[in-house]
């Protein structure tokens, strides 16, 4: 079988083609690279609840909402601690419906106070996400840029100190590299186009790999219930109170698919209190939002929170 040959004219044109393919493809993955966070408009939309004693509807923070249980006090926080910072974040109008990224509105039955904390509008912010952000956000706004580093579910590490230097990461399948494509920048902006990077590649899977089993004992805000995969789902602790006699109990909070606003859980076991008990929360069938969760589902992220640093004003 024989091939016609090429003219000089043809090879040039098929050079120029690839060259165009190729061109067009890394401006395609350098686009990709560099995500623009925006937020989803947000229509906040009230239900007319019903009296709750664990609810001051005029609070507007997590510790002005949530009421603790008759005989319980939270427990004490220093200031800047990510307890504190939990506790300071903003609600949403009391009787606030969920908001998905996409403008729809969900039932709020599930949620005892929706956090003021907006969405993005490309719907990545879901369950593990919207941890993620949190945790971000509040190393951020203490000065601890060199935590903000999670790996994607591929183990490949992805830092926000490298990023705000301008570096962008390239995946390719399964392959994955820093490449500077960027300007130094440490803007808010530049953190959250970082997160969408992170989760987009980072997930349920990646935060398990990234944490260690706990006791409830031993559990504090930050450490989260973890069911790794595909859907996988997961819950952070947000708050804990005390009795008299060393007996806690907690508030939980999650971020959901579609992605939607970041809440604080309704309590399945008393229609009224959003507050878990230990015992509760140490249930061999252990179920909480519709998910069933194993024994070592209780997880500490990479040490937990424990420093305590000077705040860096958001802009």
């Amino acid at each position: 079988m024989k091939f016609a040959k090429l003219t000089k004219a043809q090879v040039i044109r098929r050079l120029i083609l690839l060259g165009c393919v190729l061109a067009g493809g890394f401006a395609v993955l350098c686009i990709r690279s560099n995500p623009h966070w925006k937020p989803a408009p947000q229509d906040i939309i009230l239900h007319d609840g019903k009296e709750n004693s664990f609810l001051n509807p005029d609070g507007m923070t997590q510790e002005t909402r949530i009421l603790p249980p008759d005989g319980y006090t939270r427990i004490s926080a220093a200031d800047n601690s990510f307890q504190s910072y939990l506790r300071a974040m903003p609600l949403l109008p009391n009787g606030a419906e969920l908001c998905t990224y996409s403008g729809g509105i969900l039932s709020s039955a599930n949620a005892a106070a929706v956090y003021a904390l907006n969405i993005g509008d490309e719907g990545y912010q879901q369950c593990a996400d919207s941890i993620i952000r949190v945790y971000s956000e509040y190393f951020y706004a203490t000065n601890q840029p060199e935590r903000i580093a999670f790996h994607l579910s591929n183990g490949f590490l992805c830092d926000y100190d490298t990023w705000a230097h301008g570096k962008r990461v390239f995946a390719l399948g399964n392959l994955t590299f820093w490449m500077k494509c960027a300007k130094s920048d440490d803007s808010i902006q530049t953190l959250h186009n970082y997160l969408v990077t992170v989760m987009r590649y980072a997930g349920t899977i990646s935060l398990y790999d990234e944490s260690a089993p706990i006791s409830i004992e031993d559990a504090h805000a930050g450490d989260f219930f973890c069911r790794a995969g595909s859907p996988g789902h997961v819950i952070l602790i947000a708050d804990e109170a005390e009795n008299a006699d060393g007996e806690r109990c907690f508030l939980l909070a999650q971020g959901a698919i579609p992605a939607q606003s970041f809440h604080i859980l309704a309590g399945s076991h008393n229609a009224d209190s959003p507050w878990y008990t230990e015992t509760e929360l140490t249930d061999d069938k252990l179920n909480l939002s519709g998910y069933h969760f194993d024994a070592d589902a209780l997880r500490r992220w990479n040490g937990g929170f424990t420093q305590e640093i000077q705040p860096k004003e958001l802009d």
